[in-house]
């Protein structure tokens, strides 16, 4: 899995590379937690199951990122770890997801608020057998 920040003017931005669509959704959190935290966490004591559905994997990608921001800033859990399942459906794809992590904390490191994962750039593409991503957040 790797996660490569992006050179972009007001915003923040990643590259991502996996060797499967479900690892590329995993390193799409470690890249949202690295522009949110300093020090996040890795793991935790408290769970909880997403489930989303998009017509294609941009949506998805961005719900599944725009949730996980919600989960953040509004409900205080922060994800360190996901385990994603992505199925295709009749009319798109389907997410799901088993988060672990902890409650929101000051010894985290936040660096600031994330209003979105925004569709600006964003791809998602299997080349040469690995899953590409990039995705430029609104902060």
């Amino acid at each position: 899995m790797v996660v490569k920040p992006l050179d972009h003017t007001a915003d923040v931005g990643f590259a991502l590379e996996a060797e499967s669509l479900e690892g590329l959704f995993q390193a799409a959190l470690q890249g949202l937690l690295s522009a949110m935290f300093q020090s996040p966490p890795r793991g935790g004591r408290r769970r909880r199951r997403m489930v989303l559905e998009a017509e294609d994997l941009e949506t998805l990608l961005v719900r599944y990122l725009n949730e996980l921001i919600y989960l953040i800033q509004t409900k205080g859990f922060v994800p360190g770890k996901a385990r994603v399942r992505v199925v295709p459906t009749g009319n798109g794809f389907r997410l799901e997801a088993a988060l672990v992590g902890e409650p929101f904390q000051e010894a985290f490191g936040f660096q600031g608020e994330v209003k979105s994962a925004t569709f600006h750039g964003l791809q998602v593409r299997e080349e040469g057998g690995r899953w590409q991503a990039q995705v430029i957040l609104d902060v």
